[in-house]
C-alpha cells in the first residue's frame, strides 16, 4: 500500500474514534480550558519546557488529535500554536477548545505528509508526543517535514511511547502470555492491521474500520532525525508509561517505556 493509502484508512479510523473517546473522559475539557493557565501535561515534559523555556515562542505540534496538549503548552507561556492533524472530528474538537480558551492557537485537517510549504521555517518548536509515530510509515520524510518547519537553531521535542514496547503484546491479546515475555520482533517492518478499534481511553473494543500501525527501531528514529538535519542533543530515557496500554510492564520495573529526545536544527 501506498503512504496515502495508509494514511487515510488510519483518518476513517480516527473519525470513527473520536466521538468515542469524547463520551469516554472523565473531564469536561470545555470547562476546563476556560480556566487561566490550565493544563494536562504532566509534570515530566512540563518541566522540560521549562527547562528549554518556551515563553514568547511559535510552537507547532504533529499528530496533535483534539489540541490539549497544544494549548496547555500555550498556557505555559509560549507566544502561539498551530496544530496538524489527519482526523476532522478531532480538528473540530480543537478549535472548539481554541475559542472557549481564547488562547492564540489554529489548528489544521491535514495529513503530516502533506503540510503546505507557507508553514516552511515558522516554529521555534516543533512538538511530536505519545502516539504520534507509531502511526506513520515512513519516518524519514516526516522528520524531513519536520525539519523544513523550524526556524534556523529551531528546537525539536519529543516525548513518546518507547520503542522497545512494540515488542509486547498488550493485555487481552491473544499474543499475550505474560507481561515481560517478547511477542514480536523488534525488527518488524510490516504494519500492524487491527478492526478492533482504538479506543485507549475508554478500553473498549468494537468492530473498527482497518488501522495501520507501524514499529519504528531506535536507529531507525534516530537517523531520520540527525539525517533531516536535526541534531541531537539530548536523549532520556523514563520508566513511567505514557501509552495507557502498558502500565503492566511499569509495575515491573525493568524496561524504558517512555523518552524525550530534544533537537536542534
Amino acid at each position: 500500500m501506498s503512504i496515502k493509502k495508509y494514511t487515510e484508512a488510519n483518518r476513517e479510523a480516527w473519525n470513527e474514534v473520536t466521538p468515542i473517546h469524547q463520551k469516554a473522559r472523565n473531564i469536561n475539557v470545555k470547562k476546563q480550558f476556560k480556566e487561566k493557565g490550565f493544563s494536562l501535561l504532566d509534570k515530566v515534559i512540563t518541566e522540560k519546557f521549562k527547562e528549554i523555556n518556551i515563553h514568547g515562542k511559535t510552537i507547532a505540534q504533529l499528530c496533535c488529535n483534539n489540541g490539549i496538549e497544544l494549548l496547555s503548552i500555550i498556557n505555559l507561556g509560549a507566544k502561539s500554536g498551530t496544530g496538524f492533524d489527519i482526523s476532522d472530528y478531532a480538528i473540530q474538537e480543537a478549535n472548539e477548545l481554541a475559542i472557549v480558551s481564547n488562547l492564540p492557537c489554529t489548528f489544521i485537517r491535514t495529513d503530516v505528509y502533506d503540510i503546505g510549504k507557507e508553514h516552511t521555517e515558522q516554529y521555534d518548536l516543533v512538538y511530536i508526543s505519545i502516539g504520534a509515530l507509531t502511526w506513520l510509515p515512513d519516518l524519514q520524510r516526516f522528520f524531513t517535514i519536520v525539519s523544513g518547519l523550524l526556524k534556523k537553531e529551531g528546537t525539536l521535542v519529543i516525548y513518546e511511547m518507547h520503542p522497545f514496547l512494540n515488542m509486547f503484546a498488550v493485555e487481552g491479546e491473544t499474543e499475550f502470555e505474560e507481561p515481560l515475555k517478547v511477542a514480536f520482533s523488534y525488527y518488524k517492518n510490516d504494519p500492524w492491521v487491527s478492526y478492533k478499534g482504538i479506543d485507549y481511553i475508554g478500553g473498549t473494543a468494537y468492530k473498527s474500520k482497518p488501522n495501520y500501525s507501524f514499529s519504528h527501531t531506535l536507529s531507525n528514529l534516530l537517523n531520520s532525525i540527525m539525517q533531516s538535519g536535526i541534531h541531537i542533543k539530548e536523549f532520556n530515557e523514563y520508566g513511567h508509561d505514557i501509552s495507557c496500554i502498558f502500565g503492566h510492564l511499569e509495575k515491573e520495573n525493568k524496561l524504558p517505556l517512555s523518552y524525550i529526545l530534544v533537537g536542534k536544527k
